[in-house]
């Protein structure tokens, strides 16, 4: 009897390109498999993302081994993400280490691990024209070492450094000096069995390289931030390293909840095969893995897939807001009778701050930037906490003259309390023709992909309500919140101005926009009854809707546009937001980037910019409290040093 593998680890290979980056490493860019058809809505294809990973190979292998190819093909199709694997140099097809006598050392890996980030992060040097957020760095075995010591590398730098969100560990050593025992050096160096230049050949190993592995300290990764989540893959048969450095990892990574996952699989070595032949034919039917030639179980399909479970979108979402939850040592989500979806946008630390040169830490000041959802059901408690607890002095209101006609506004509840209300609408009317709902429709319910249209073109006709607003924190420099119906993609899009001109990065910003999918949870059912009695008076008003229907799904045959349509009406999706921020930065489109269109389409001044810059920012380390105290954000604790 005969067990075919599990259908979804036969994956029909993306277009790819090959690279050579500056420094001399080769690479592969795998492209997601959905941007080859007209249109990214092909059944079992996810839609193309912004989002890449960077994946290393071990000592002696190469970008092809293992489980690397596969990854980046599964990484393409299921979840729309690039990536892009490499050989160090030295290793594979990439270039010689300058200094032979030195050899590979863990230096030049962490050297070409972060070329290969700014290659994806800058349009201008790959060849795509794209700039990515790095999601992920998925390191095997000494690429694991290499890519834990360049991120602590990266927390060390005050501003400028690169933050990935998620690091994958497989099979990295932890306790270094362990290394030692599998070489024996009787000269200055060995030969080793190496993949070179198409195959497996002798090449030199120095002491110095070896020097470089065995001192290597792993102990700093505890003061990872907890916006740095990692999953570490083991098998439970590797011979190369300890069976306890994986314990190691996770004592210290555990930093708090969802930091850390641990994942070990029986049988699977170093490289994850297995130890022993298949002899067992329910094993087989149970785990509907591929068989090597040896007649051993490739586990390496298995590393996938925890790979691509830990990246799910939901996955990363609960982590996020896990880690998030605090500014310092405020709660960023406000309790605000009658409101959901409030909370601070401050409190993020600023990796590019706009105009603070190197030396400064940089933050978006908290207590003073406030976003929620419709306040029109604010109660006379709610606004007590907004005055009182918050110090709000005014709420803009993004919404159109049509939806507060509708919903109401609680203009002099609020003003009572001595807030202003302002009317800022994004759109001031609203159309509400057959043509204009389609259209409107069909971008909000597609898919999360197609915001982008839906963002465009409130970037164009908010030009004075997000102008009225940069004057007032100009002008008045005083806390404030702002709102549309929902919170979510009017009030979205003010925030991303407002983050971008500081300088937040695009991880963050989009993270800090898909909050919103948790904060909207309470309105769910509510919100789901009002659209569907607009899409039930639609479908009566048009004799025929099935023009309509087909476009929104675009030929899926599971699409429900009461489920899946409502789904993504009140999706926050992270992907979203970074499609529109690389639609805005696009120095070749007509936005061309925050600074741009201050001047351009808001009409500030170089001076307003930089006032409203110094508005929105804080350098002091304790912002957020008072006394001696130091502020530490998003560490294993979130709590004060004295």
């Amino acid at each position: 009897m005969t067990i075919s593998p599990d259908p979804k680890y036969t994956v029909e290979p993306p277009h790819e390109i090959e690279v050579r980056l500056p420094n001399g490493v080769s690479g592969t860019i795998a492209i997601p498999h959905a941007t080859a058809f007209d249109g990214d809505f092909v059944d079992g294809l996810h839609p193309p993302t912004h989002k890449c990973a960077i994946i290393l190979h071990g000592q002696g292998g190469h970008r092809d081994y293992c489980y690397q190819k596969h990854l980046a093909h599964r990484l393409a199709r299921d979840l729309g993400m690039y990536s892009l694997r490499i050989d160090f140099r030295g290793c594979g097809e990439s270039e010689d280490i300058a200094d032979p006598m030195v050899g590979r050392v863990l230096e030049s890996d962490i050297e070409d691990i972060e070329e290969c980030c700014r290659y994806m992060i800058d349009s201008s040097l790959n060849p795509l024209g794209t700039s990515f957020t790095i999601l992920s760095i998925v390191g095997h075995s000494r690429g694991g070492v290499a890519m834990f010591l360049w991120a602590c590398k990266q927390l060390k730098l005050t501003n400028g450094g690169i933050t990935v969100p998620n690091l994958i560990n497989c099979s990295a050593r932890f306790v270094s000096h362990t290394v030692t025992g599998r070489y024996g050096f009787k000269q200055d160096s060995v030969l080793i069995s190496q993949y070179r230049y198409g195959r497996y050949q002798p090449v030199p190993f120095t002491k110095k390289e070896l020097e470089s592995l065995a001192t290597a300290d792993l102990e700093p990764i505890k003061d990872l931030p907890l916006d740095t989540s990692v999953l570490s893959v083991y098998g439970m048969n590797d011979s190369i390293i300890p069976p306890n450095d994986c314990q190691h990892y996770a004592n210290a990574l555990n930093r708090g909840p969802f930091s850390h996952r641990l994942e070990l699989i029986p049988d699977a070595s170093h490289n994850f095969f297995g130890s022993t032949q298949v002899k067992d034919l329910d094993a087989h039917e149970i785990l509907r893995l591929p068989i090597t030639k040896y007649n051993v179980f490739n586990y390496n399909y298995l590393v996938v897939d925890n790979i691509i479970d830990f990246l799910q979108p939901e996955n990363e979402l609960q982590r996020f807001v896990a880690a998030s939850r605090n500014v310092g040592h405020l709660p960023r989500w406000k309790k605000v009778e009658g409101i959901s979806n409030f909370r601070d946008m401050g409190g993020w630390k600023i990796n590019l701050p706009r105009f603070h040169g190197p030396g400064k830490t940089v933050y978006v000041k908290p207590n003073f930037l406030y976003r929620c959802a419709l306040t029109s059901h604010v109660t006379e408690a709610g606004v007590a906490t907004m005055k009182n607890e918050l110090g709000i002095h005014a709420v803009f209101d993004l919404r159109s003259d049509g939806e507060i006609e509708k919903d109401g506004a609680p203009r002099e509840l609020i003003e009572k309390h001595g807030i202003k209300w302002i009317h800022a609408p994004v759109f001031t009317s609203d159309d509400y023709s057959p043509q204009a709902i389609a259209m409107r429709y069909t971008n909000l319910l597609t898919c999360w992909s197609t915001y982008v249209n839906v963002y465009d073109n409130m970037l164009e006709n908010g030009v004075s309500c997000f102008r009225l607003i940069f004057e007032y924190i100009r002008d008045e420099q005083k806390p404030f919140v702002f709102h549309c119906t929902a919170g979510k993609d009017r009030t979205g899009i003010l925030g991303m101005l407002i983050l971008l001109l500081v300088g937040v990065d695009k991880n963050t910003l989009a993270r800090e926009y898909e909050l919103t999918t948790v904060g909207l949870r309470p309105d769910h059912p509510k919100l789901k009854e009002g659209f569907m009695k607009v899409v039930d008076k639609f479908k009566s008003d048009n004799e025929d809707v099935s023009d309509f229907e087909q476009l929104i799904s675009q030929g899926r045959s599971s699409f429900n546009i009461y489920e899946d349509g409502f789904n993504n009406l009140i999706s926050s999706r992270y992907e979203a937001m970074l499609s529109t921020i690389e639609m805005f930065n696009n120095p070749n489109e007509k936005y061309g980037g925050i600074v741009n269109y201050m001047k351009e389409y808001l009409k500030f001044l170089d001076d307003d910019i930089r006032t409203i810059y110094n508005v929105l920012v804080s350098t002091s380390p304790s912002f957020s409290f008072s006394g001696n105290l130091e502020f530490v954000h998003s560490t294993k604790t979130n709590e004060a040093k004295l």
